[in-house]
C-alpha cells in the first residue's frame, strides 16, 4: 500500500474524521442530561435570587438549593386569555407542547411562599430581542402583584460593559420597590429610563430605573418585552390587585 498516495491521505483524514465525530456524538449525547440538569438548577437559582430567597453567589450546596426550591417554590400553567390556572398542565407539558397556539396561550408562572406556606411572590418569566440576544430572566413581584421584589437575567449575548450590565447587581437593585401600577391602578410597568432618575419626579421615582450607558438598544428592549409580559399576565395578576391584605 503506498501511504503517500492521494488516495491514502484522503482515506486516511476522512477516517480520522468519521471517528472523531462519531466519538463527539456519544460524547455529548452522554453528558445531555448532565447538561440539562446543570441548566434546569441554573433556571431554578434564577428564580429563587429574583423573589429573595437566596442572593447571587450563595455558597450552599447544590442539593441543600434543589430541596429549599422544592419546598418554597411552586411552578403553575397560566391560561393568559383568562388568568385562569390550568391544573392539568405542569410547566413540563408546556416545554413539551409544539402547536405555537398552545405555545402562545400557556405560560409559566412560579408562585413563592414565606415559611407559613402563604403565596409571598410572583416570577414571571421574562424574556425578548436586546441588541445582539434575546435577554431571558425573571422579573419577581410582592405578594400584592404590584411591587417589585427583584428582577434577573440568566441568558443573553449583550455586550459586556454595556448592554451585559443588565446583570451588574446594583442596577438590578434599583428595580426593587418600584411600582408596575399608577395610582389609578392602570398597568405602567417599570421603565429604563434615558438616563439617571429623578427621584424628586414622583412617576419616575415610582416607575422608572437608571438607563445603561451605551446601551441604548438593550434598554428600549428591555422596555419593550418587560411591558409585553406583564400585559401578557394582567389576567392573571389583576386578580390580586384589588386584594385588601
Amino acid at each position: 500500500m503506498n501511504i503517500n498516495s492521494n488516495g491514502y491521505v484522503l482515506g486516511f483524514a476522512v477516517g480520522v474524521c468519521v471517528v472523531i465525530s462519531a466519538a463527539l456524538a456519544v460524547t455529548a449525547n452522554a453528558l445531555k442530561p448532565a447538561q440539562d440538569a446543570a441548566a434546569e438548577f441554573d433556571r431554578q437559582k434564577n428564580v429563587m435570587i429574583a423573589c429573595g430567597l437566596i442572593q447571587e453567589g450563595d455558597p450552599r450546596p447544590r442539593k441543600e438549593l434543589e430541596e429549599l426550591f422544592r419546598k418554597r417554590v411552586v411552578e403553575k400553567v397560566i391560561d393568559i386569555r383568562t388568568g385562569e390556572v390550568d391544573q392539568a398542565k405542569t410547566p413540563a407539558d408546556l416545554a413539551a407542547m409544539r402547536s405555537p397556539a398552545d405555545r402562545a396561550r400557556y405560560r409559566a408562572v412560579a408562585v413563592a411562599k414565606d415559611e407559613q406556606g402563604k403565596e409571598d411572590t410572583f416570577i414571571l418569566p421574562i424574556s425578548g430581542r436586546g441588541l445582539w440576544s434575546t435577554l431571558y430572566g425573571y422579573l419577581a413581584l410582592e405578594h400584592d402583584a404590584n411591587r417589585v421584589r427583584g428582577i434577573t437575567f440568566y441568558k443573553h449575548g449583550e455586550t459586556p460593559g454595556l448592554g451585559g450590565e443588565v446583570d451588574n447587581p446594583n442596577w438590578k437593585a434599583q428595580w426593587r420597590g418600584k411600582s408596575i401600577l399608577d395610582e389609578k391602578n392602570q398597568l405602567v410597568s417599570v421603565t429604563v429610563k434615558k438616563g439617571k432618575v429623578d427621584p424628586a419626579i414622583a412617576r419616575e421615582k415610582e416607575h422608572m430605573v437608571d438607563g445603561l450607558s451605551g446601551a441604548t438598544i438593550t434598554c428600549n428592549g428591555v422596555n419593550k418585552f418587560v411591558r409585553s409580559d406583564l400585559e401578557a399576565f394582567r389576567p392573571y395578576l389583576s386578580r390580586y390587585w384589588t386584594k385588601k391584605d
